[in-house]
């Protein structure tokens, strides 16, 4: 069976404010009877058809952290994210990955130093956008 789209959630709503039948509606609409119930007890609980929110993976570091993590690679910008992901630890003492100080980075705009091997091993930069710290972190 289909899943139900925004539109025709709100449409089955109003057919079950309007008086329709559950059954019909779940009819017409090619769901379970218990989709067009659960979906009926959700409106009447938050006042909306949409879906709830859900928790997702925690994160690995804290807002603190991700701001250390800011201010060390605006002090270090020629660290690889894996060198900074070795100075960091998370929560619970995990440990970083640098793909997560990656998309840290990425989450402000910014990109870390990718040491690429050139000629002889030398480290060339990466696209490195200009970094500026902001306001707050001063």
């Amino acid at each position: 069976m289909p899943r139900l789209t925004p539109e025709q959630r709100e449409r089955a709503v109003g057919r079950l404010s309007a008086g329709d039948d559950p059954e019909a509606v779940a009819v017409a609409f090619n769901v379970h009877l218990s989709t067009v119930y659960r979906l009926q007890q959700r409106f009447v609980n938050t006042g909306s058809t949409a879906d709830t929110q859900r928790s997702g993976r925690p994160r690995v570091t804290t807002q603190r952290q991700d701001r250390q993590i800011l201010r060390h690679h605006l002090r270090n910008r020629f660290h690889t994210a894996n060198e900074t992901a070795r100075n960091t630890v998370g929560n619970h003492k995990r440990p970083i990955s640098g793909q997560t100080i990656r998309r840290r980075l990425a989450e402000r705009d910014l990109q870390n130093w990718s040491a690429v091997s050139v000629d002889k091993g030398t480290a060339v930069p990466g696209c490195i956008k200009k970094c500026t710290l902001p306001k707050q972190a001063r």
